[in-house]
């Protein structure tokens, strides 16, 4: 008798459970975003304390000696610093360069690209995070 109700008890939970609904709630576009940007920066302050500023940036030391890195380190033996992109051009040397070649003044807007679906397009040079730097005409 014991193990009749056991049994008509499971099989109760069974189709309550099977019986449940679910729902997805979508996500905001917001919640998809995966880099960050600042328009017309601050021209008082550097190319290095304007990196320091973004979310997701780490920056180390001060200038154009600074340490730039996005989302950690990446590799042990690979360099951890991000591809460098002003006006669509990649450029080598990282922070140093990119401070030779642009003024702050010149600066419109600055984009920190970090989801790998976003830095594909620079390929293996963008493993590191991608620093988008748009100047004005």
């Amino acid at each position: 008798m014991k193990l009749t109700q056991f049994f008509l008890l499971g099989l109760c939970a069974l189709a309550i459970c099977a019986c449940g609904s679910s729902s997805v709630v979508p996500k905001s576009p917001k919640e998809d975003i995966s880099h960050t940007s600042v328009e017309n920066p601050d021209q008082n302050i550097s190319l290095s304390d304007h990196l320091r500023k973004l979310s997701g940036v780490s920056v180390s030391g001060s200038g154009p000696n600074a340490r730039v890195t996005i989302r950690g380190v990446n590799s042990l033996n690979a360099g951890t610093e991000p591809l460098f992109v002003i006006n669509g051009q990649a450029i080598n040397g990282g922070l140093r360069a990119a401070s030779d070649i642009v003024s702050v003044n010149d600066i419109q807007s600055i984009r920190v690209l970090k989801n790998p679906s976003e830095t594909g397009f620079y390929g293996v040079r963008g493993a590191n995070g991608v620093i988008e730097i748009k100047l004005k005409n």
